[in-house]
Order: C-alpha cells, then structure tokens, then sequence
C-alpha cells in the first residue's frame, strides 16, 4: 500500500468530536501556510511508520478506540488513500479525514464510497487572502469551495475550521468569508453544520515566528460574522 504515515498520536480524546481515536499523520502538503503546527511532515526526508505495526495497534486497541482520524500534512496527496480508508473501514473503526479541500475529485470519491464518517476541511481566509495566508499564491480556492459544496450536497457531518492568527485575520476577513460562502449555502440549501474558529498556537515547529491569537472577545465577534452561513459556529483554543 502506497501510503505515507510519517507520525501518529496512538490516543487522543480531541480530534474526533466525541469519541477515543488514534490520529496518524500522513508525510506532505500541497500548501506551506506560513504558520502550520506540522511544518515537520512537508517535506522530505520525512519519518515514516511501517503501516502493519499501525493496524497491529488498532487490532489490539479493538474495543477501546472508537476511531482513527486520519491527517496531515495533506491526506489526499496520498496514492493509496481510498483503499487505506476501506482498509480503516474493515478494522470497524469509525474514520475521520481532515483535508485542506484542494482536491474535490478525491474528496467526491471518498464520500460516494462511504469511506468516512466524518470530515473536517480547512476554509483558511477571504478568498483574496488565500495565498498569503497559505503560502502559495496558485492555491484553487475554487476547487476549495467545490469541496464545500460536495460535502453540503452529501450526507457525512463535517465541520470547517479556520486556524485564525492575528497577522492575517481581521474582521473584513469573516466578512469576505460569509459573502463568498453565502451563495453556496442558498445553493445547497444547507448551512454549514459547524464551523469552528481555532485560536493560533506557537509551537517550536510554526515555520515563521511572531504569530499570535487574538483574544476570545475578539474571536466571539469574528464569529457572529459567520453565523448566515452556519447552523452551530464555536470557538477553539481560547
């Protein structure tokens, strides 16, 4: 199997909403956002797990893990990530995937294969301030928004969640980002069911230093922009 996991948490209580899981982490991203936690899985040479001792842990964890979450890096740039995802499938493992939402063909696969349970895309900034906030200036937000729409036309829960740091965030930021996602929503017919606003955290491994959070008030009022588009919005972090 043609799979790259260059990390994993064996437990964590946080990145499944509501359930114990195993998160792996898998090698490469299509984006260098310029404050990433996980700058360490971009780029070669990375770690890698042998993917057998993986799914001998999650054999021997059968009855006590609920889920596996699988995230990056950027889980999609994998070649083999569908048929991992049936093979997660198989463990009877409920199975999350967090993705940046670059990759729509993918992501539109997965969920007409039922290969997920849940799902938790990235939505990173207004559109105009994609390639800043990213890194890269050719990033397709409009494939990002395709992302969007599948999973609002799907049946799978899912959130969206925007990574908010001070020096790229601003109140006419969560404006810009309600008046594009708007017509999406009416077009769907759907809110978006949570969205979910994570204060920034410094950690050793963010590429570029100086970043900070704003404060929860702060936060609270970016989210009361966002509330049009979504049924439940929330605040992490703070």
């Amino acid at each position: 199997m043609d799979m790259h996991i260059a990390g994993w948490q064996k437990v964590s209580l946080v990145d499944y909403p509501g359930k114990v899981a195993c998160t792996l982490f898998t090698g490469g991203c299509n984006l260098r956002c310029p404050y990433c936690h996980n700058s360490e899985l971009l780029e070669g040479p990375l770690p890698s797990q042998d993917i057998q001792e993986v799914f001998a842990y999650l054999e021997a964890r059968r009855g006590i893990l609920d889920a596996v979450v699988v995230s990056g890096g950027e889980p999609c740039l994998q070649p083999d990530l569908p048929a991992f995802l049936e093979r997660l499938k198989r463990e009877g493992l409920l199975v999350k995937l967090d993705t940046n939402g670059c990759f729509p063909l993918l992501l539109e696969r997965i969920l007409q294969e039922e290969l997920v349970d849940y799902v938790a895309m990235d939505w990173k900034n207004a559109p105009d301030q994609y390639g800043v906030t990213t890194g890269r200036e050719d990033v397709p937000v409009a494939a990002v928004a395709r992302s969007l729409e599948l999973l609002l036309e799907g049946k799978v829960p899912f959130e969206l969640r925007t990574t908010v740091v001070e020096q790229l965030h601003n109140e006419r930021s969560f404006e810009k980002i309600r008046d594009f996602l708007e017509p999406l929503a009416a077009k769907t017919g759907k809110k978006i069911p949570a969205f979910y606003l994570q204060a920034f955290k410094d950690r050793e491994t963010v590429p570029f230093a100086g970043f900070t959070a704003p404060d929860r008030k702060t936060l609270e009022r970016y989210g009361a922009l966002l509330e049009p588009i979504a049924d439940r919005v929330m605040i992490r972090g703070v």
